[in-house]
């Protein structure tokens, strides 16, 4: 989806409740790959609409369908303030997702980005590593901004150039709040497999454009994932699908 020949690796759906219910489906199917290959997974969460909705299908559906407590949930990217914000990504999913009984790498995000996101680098230097010694990330979830930003990497933003780092500080983020902590390109690196949802007419022109060209951040993550052998696979819903 990525590159041209990629579009195939586009899933199309009526709205954004079938899309919501293929992404439960797949996630659970990733998940219990990977604990019945390695013993434990880690998953990437990702905050916004769809993925919210997505987390209340799991809630409902899948409180049974794996060993939850061999799963590590891990946050792409937070909002600088106070834990419970209603700016706050965790927070909110938390509350939906909370009751699995996952091991939760959670983000201080009441201190300043710098600091955050230090403390976030450490904390997940102690996850299983992939082959080349980054966290491995067993699932991602990717979600696409209407100007084609994915985690808190924007466009034409400092966030996107290249860091040693796991986790980088975000300030003047173009969307409010301006502080936050976000996963660098670098530790996409260990990703195995990305899910990228996007729902709305609203994000159909990113959706579009980066097919196209690797100049938007989620163009740009999902090519590092795949270079360094992981699996992207789109899911969005017909507002959304790309013209041509």
């Amino acid at each position: 989806m990525c590159h041209n020949e990629r579009m195939n690796g586009t899933r199309i759906f009526n709205d954004k409740t079938q899309l919501a219910e293929a992404v439960a489906k797949q996630s659970i199917d990733i998940l219990r790959r990977a604990i019945d290959t390695n013993g434990r997974a880690t998953w990437v969460l990702s905050g916004g609409s769809t993925p919210l909705l997505t987390y209340k299908i799991i809630a409902s559906n899948d409180s049974d369908a794996l060993d939850w407590s061999k799963v590590t949930v891990v946050m792409g990217d937070e909002r600088i303030g106070p834990l419970d914000s209603p700016d706050n990504n965790w927070h909110a999913i938390d509350q939906i997702i909370g009751k699995l009984p996952t091991t939760k790498l959670r983000p201080q995000s009441d201190m300043s980005a710098e600091d955050s996101a230090a403390d976030y680098s450490q904390k997940l230097q102690a996850l299983p590593k992939a082959d080349n010694g980054l966290p491995r990330f067993d699932l991602v979830w990717l979600g696409v901004g209407g100007d084609g930003h994915t985690l808190s990497l924007f466009p034409q933003h400092s966030g996107i150039l290249p860091s040693a780092d796991l986790v980088v500080p975000i300030h003047e983020s173009p969307k409010p709040p301006h502080d936050r902590i976000s996963l660098s390109l670098r530790a996409l690196q260990g990703t195995q497999h990305a899910l990228v949802l996007a729902a709305g007419a609203d994000k159909q022109a990113a959706v579009s454009a980066a097919q196209k060209s690797l100049n938007l951040p989620i163009a740009l993550a999902c090519s590092i994932i795949e270079t360094h052998e992981g699996h992207t696979e789109w899911f969005v819903d017909k507002e959304a699908a790309p013209t041509d």
